[in-house]
């Protein structure tokens, strides 16, 4: 029997799913039930599970949240299946991207979807165990593997993961290490287990996006740093440093847009072997400025005049006079810095104060777009739902 645990946080769901489908004849046994992403990380750590139903957006720690979790611990051997509304696509493609079997449609799914999405998983599992590797690694011990390439006294002698082995590299590599933005020493020795879990988000979007345009090999050091063993050519054949570099510029942007979360890198230049590896990865660190763990003057400005003038109608030549820089110069080093253009900034600072508003007061939605400088209510509408994924009114009520 395959063990099942289903997270949701509304009980008549759970309830439904319960009875809908003869689990016993699928060969599932119904193990375990969560109304949350929290409760379900402490049943994944008592319990032996096989396959994971959750909700994909759940108060405190959502589906998304608890799929990456289950990656991280337990790589593929538990299937997760989303359970997904009207409104949850965006979140549906993310999940899709991060290695998730399926989705089910919550209001339109009937016994027999159910049953061809676990027989899917089912077979995904027998699958899985049916292949005896040569060596079975949980991924702890793999990333710490490929941590000992970076130092030349801690270097293995012998090529371990057949990712190296198998001729990615023959043309050579070069490295690049990734940080947060907001990255200190005193703060990450004292990161909670949220915050490493959003850190290990980050490296496993990195992982999936990399490895489909370029490949090599993404691992993190101590929490603290995510590295990226790359191939000197990518897969459509671009070799040049001007290409690397717009590629991490474009990457860095993909971890904003998806995350919420600003990170820097720095890349080493070309190395031949993978004895060079340690020389690399020396090269990458050795190239991170000073200076750029935090912003700029300009950019700091900027911050502030944002701040300090929220529920006015902001404008980069507003911004960029007050300084004083021009607007162009002042566009480039907020996105360069930022991760995100200054009107991206800027509205994203609205729709959090909004959320505010909406959750402290009693104020009308057209009411709070006056506040903030929006003269049209259902343009302020659009792009909170945009941000937020729900309406003003849905936020509020929820």
């Amino acid at each position: 029997m395959w063990n099942l645990l289903v997270v949701e946080d509304e009980a008549i769901v759970r309830m439904g799913l319960r009875y809908m489908v003869d689990w016993e004849a699928l060969g599932v046994c119904w193990k375990a039930e969560a109304s949350n992403g929290e409760e379900a990380m402490k049943v994944l750590e008592d319990e032996e599970l096989h396959i994971v139903l959750t909700d994909i957006r759940m108060p405190g720690v959502d589906g998304l949240e608890l799929g990456r979790y289950i990656r991280e611990k337990h790589g593929g051997s538990i299937q997760v299946i989303y359970l997904s509304s009207y409104d949850d696509f965006p979140y549906v493609k993310e999940a899709i991207r991060l290695g998730a079997l399926d989705y089910l449609h919550k209001p339109t799914m009937d016994e027999e979807e159910v049953a061809a999405v676990i027989q899917k998983a089912i077979k995904h599992l027998e699958q899985s165990n049916a292949k005896t590797p040569a060596r079975k690694w949980s991924e702890e011990q793999r990333n710490d593997w490929l941590v000992s390439l970076l130092d030349a006294y801690t270097y293995p002698q012998k090529m371990l993961l057949p990712e190296l082995t198998e001729g990615q590299f023959d043309q050579g590599l070069w490295m690049t290490a990734i940080r947060l933005r907001d990255d200190a020493a005193d703060h990450m020795a004292a990161l909670n287990a949220k915050d490493h879990l959003k850190f290990m988000s980050i490296r496993y979007l990195i992982d999936e996006y990399v490895g489909r345009d370029w490949g090599g090999l993404v691992f993190h050091r101590n929490h603290r740093e995510i590295l990226w063993l790359a191939p000197a050519k990518s897969k459509e054949g671009h070799e040049d440093h001007q290409g690397r570099e717009q590629y991490l510029d474009r990457l860095r942007s993909k971890v904003f847009e998806l995350l919420n979360a600003s990170i820097i890198y720095s890349c080493s230049s070309i190395y031949r072997e993978l004895r060079q590896i340690p020389e690399a990865y020396l090269e990458a660190q050795l190239k991170f400025p000073v200076n750029q763990q935090s912003d700029s003057l300009h950019v700091r400005l900027a911050k502030e005049y944002v701040d300090n003038h929220l529920l006015e109608d902001i404008t980069l030549v507003k911004v960029a006079e007050s300084i004083p820089i021009s607007s162009s110069y002042l566009s480039r080093i907020f996105l360069k810095e930022v991760g995100e253009s200054f009107s991206e900034y800027v509205i994203r600072n609205k729709m959090i104060y909004a959320q505010k508003l909406l959750r402290e007061t009693n104020k009308k939605v057209y009411e709070i777009s006056e506040i903030l400088s929006y003269t049209n209510p259902h343009y302020f509408s659009k792009l909170f739902k945009e941000r937020v994924g729900l309406t003003p009114l849905e936020y509020r009520n929820r």
